[in-house]
Parts: C-alpha cells; sequence; structure tokens
C-alpha cells in the first residue's frame, strides 16, 4: 500500500490567521522549517515576513504588534527601525535600504490565510 504524502500533508495543515484586522495586530506563527513570523493586514492586502529584524536579528513584534501608532510602517519593537507593510523595505533606523524577508500567503474566500509553499 503506498502513500500520497501530498495529500496527508496538506490534511494536517492550519490556516495562519483567521481574522486579520486591517491595521490590527498581527497573526504570529511558526514556518515549518521552524522559523518565526508574521502576518498582516494592511491597506487590505495581507503580508508575511519573518519576524526577524534585518537591523540585529531580534523579532520585529511585541506580543503580536507590529504597526507603529499611526498605522502606516511596521516597526521593530526593539531598536524603532520602520518598514514599509506592503514591501518590507526598511525606510528609517538602523537598517535603511534593508528588506524584511517576505513569506507568500494568500487569502481564501472565507478570510483565512494560509502560507504558500
Amino acid at each position: 500500500m503506498t502513500h500520497d504524502h501530498t495529500t496527508l500533508d496538506t490534511a494536517k495543515r492550519q490556516p495562519i490567521a483567521t481574522d486579520l484586522a486591517d491595521g490590527g495586530l498581527a497573526a504570529t506563527f511558526t514556518t515549518p522549517g521552524g522559523e518565526s513570523a508574521f502576518a498582516v493586514r494592511w491597506n487590505g492586502g495581507v503580508y508575511s515576513y519573518l519576524n526577524q529584524c534585518p537591523h540585529a536579528g531580534g523579532p520585529l513584534d511585541f506580543e503580536g504588534l507590529v504597526l507603529e501608532s499611526s498605522g502606516r510602517f511596521l516597526m521593530c519593537a526593539r531598536h524603532g527601525a520602520i518598514f514599509e507593510p506592503d514591501t518590507g523595505k526598511c525606510v528609517g533606523g538602523p537598517c535603511r535600504g534593508a528588506r524584511l524577508t517576505s513569506l507568500a500567503v494568500r487569502e481564501a474566500a472565507d478570510g483565512s490565510v494560509w502560507l504558500i509553499d
């Protein structure tokens, strides 16, 4: 008897988020490779990045909070670097010009967000 591992793996999958609010808290999750990551809804789109600041390597979020108070930028809670939510490009702070590592995601019709392999 043979098993279709792709089907088995797909059956075990869970969405990384089911209720992302525009401008709200990020959904934090662990990638299949064991890396910390987050997804955030901004201006109607969903964006996902490894949860690692290019400046010092530490996590960007503080308890799921990644958007700064104006809601215009993602912000590193440790050093204040700010990033464009849709590109991950650092536009202010100690890592200006660097980028967050993006992850491919898709949003289903029910609003759930899934990591794309």
